[in-house]
Formats: structure tokens, C-alpha cells, sequence
């Protein structure tokens, strides 16, 4: 399959997701959802077979599992700052259980109970690795990125071993990985906290305030080279026949001039 028609299969999924998610009222008073374009390309992958079109019952499957992750994902965004109104943070919710209900309406309509457990399994981890990071319970570095790689990866993973692509997990989950410790080191250079960098700032030792950036950096900086160089030993041994996924996947890498952009930015600032 062509890059092009992969894309153009893309673009279908993510219109059919962006219409379903559309609700007015709540677009009226909360920001909408993100609609994480990189996961509906990974989540593809399982069904690439030829020149076909996706059909309209992996079109839900892949779409039941990205509702899943927005509905997760703004039910994080649910703060209890007195910066966001009362109406704001209730309506955040909503919207949470909202996105809840397309997952579990869509799901329905596959009438595909296996996907069902397997989607609740990676629910119920996820939601256990966001308690103990949020209750900082961490010992070591390695353990909250372990939590972190968890709640970025679960879904798509477990997605993928419903579907008989196990020998992509590990990439997979790499990838993700990589992808969240870009967003993290994006968000401490814009001074911009969240419960990752807290729970880093704990582990180092990082009491005073403000917060040493630079040494969190390197911290963040430290794994991603690692993960980074695990991403591309994977690459490497991926067989010739596996050549079209795994020139997807490089295609949809986040590495060069993201990473060498955000370091500079970091330097500069």
C-alpha cells in the first residue's frame, strides 16, 4: 500500500471521528477534543492488505479505540484550580463521559465481545498506573516510566494482540513512549506542570522552587536517547518482508527535527 492511499484511508477515519465527536453545546464552553492523528495511523496498520479500502467495521474498531483514548484523555484534563470555573470543570467531565459513550456505542454496534474485554484490560491498567503516579509512588525513574509508557500504550497494544500483531508491540510502545517524553520536555520548557514532571522533580530530589529545568531535561532527555536507539535497533531487525509497516512506522517517527527543535529552544531559553 502507497503512503498516499494509506493517508487518504487516514483521513477518511479521523472525518468519521471528528463528526461523531462534534456536540455543540459542548464546544461552546470546553476546547475540543484532540484527535491524536498519529494513533489512527498506528491503529491501521493491523488491517494493511494491499489496495484496499478499510472497511466500515474496521473503520469502528479503529475509531472505538481512539474514542476510548480521548474519553481518558479529557478526563485528565479535569483540574481543581480556581482558574477554571465550576460550570468548565463539570462540563469537562460531561464531555469525558460524553466520549465514553461513543466508545461504548460504537463497540456495540461491532457486536464483538472479544474486543470488549480486551479494550476493559487496558482500561483497568491504565487507570492503576494513574493512581500511583498521581499518589507519586514511584521508586525510581524507571518505574514512572514504566507507568508512563503504560497509560500511552495500553490501548494500542492490547488493540493490536486482539488482532494477531504481537511481533509490532514492542515498537509500538517505543514509539508511543517516545512520543509522551516529547510532549513532556515540550511542556517543561513552556514552564507548564504536570503530574510527570512532578513526579520526576520528587525522584530527583527537586524540592526548591523553582524546579532546576535543566536537570529535569536531562533526565527526559536521557531516556528519550535511550528509547530512541531501542526504536531503531527494532527497525533494523524488522525482516524484508515486513517492509511496508515498517517504512510506516519510520514515516511517522518523531525524531530529527522535532526533538533537534525543542532542544534548541531549550538552549536558547
Amino acid at each position: 500500500m502507497k503512503f498516499t492511499d494509506y493517508n487518504h484511508q487516514a483521513n477518511i477515519i479521523h472525518q468519521y471521528i471528528e463528526d461523531q465527536l462534534h456536540h455543540s453545546y459542548l464546544k461552546e464552553y470546553i476546547d475540543q477534543p484532540h484527535i491524536d492523528r498519529k494513533r489512527i495511523n498506528y491503529l491501521l496498520l493491523p488491517f494493511m492488505n494491499g489496495q484496499r479500502m478499510v472497511t466500515q467495521q474496521e473503520m469502528k474498531w479503529i475509531s472505538t479505540a481512539m474514542f476510548l483514548h480521548i474519553a481518558l484523555e479529557t478526563h485528565e484534563k479535569v483540574t481543581i484550580s480556581e482558574r477554571d470555573s465550576l460550570k468548565e470543570r463539570q462540563l469537562t467531565v460531561l464531555a469525558g463521559v460524553y466520549f465514553s459513550s461513543l466508545y461504548y456505542r460504537t463497540l456495540a454496534e461491532t457486536e464483538d465481545l472479544g474486543l470488549i474485554e480486551v479494550l476493559s484490560n487496558a482500561i483497568k491498567k491504565i487507570n492503576e498506573s494513574k493512581i500511583s503516579m498521581y499518589n507519586e509512588e514511584c521508586s525510581s525513574i524507571e518505574e514512572l516510566i514504566e507507568y508512563i509508557r503504560i497509560i500511552e500504550t495500553s490501548i494500542a497494544a492490547h488493540f493490536y494482540e486482539f488482532f494477531n500483531q504481537e511481533d509490532w508491540i514492542p515498537l509500538l510502545s517505543d514509539t508511543f513512549l517516545y512520543d509522551r517524553l516529547l510532549q513532556e520536555r515540550l511542556a517543561l520548557i513552556n514552564s507548564q506542570d504536570t503530574i510527570f514532571t512532578g513526579a520526576l522533580a520528587s525522584l530527583l530530589g527537586e524540592t526548591e522552587e523553582p524546579v532546576d529545568k535543566h536537570r529535569l531535561l536531562s533526565a527526559i532527555d536521557h531516556t528519550m536517547d535511550k528509547v530512541q536507539k531501542d526504536i531503531e535497533g527494532q527497525l533494523h531487525q524488522k525482516k524484508p518482508g515486513t517492509s511496508a509497516a515498517r517504512e510506516l512506522f519510520i514515516e511517522f517517527l518523531p525524531f530529527n527535527e522535532s526533538i533537534a527543535t525543542t532542544k534548541l529552544y531549550a538552549e536558547e531559553g
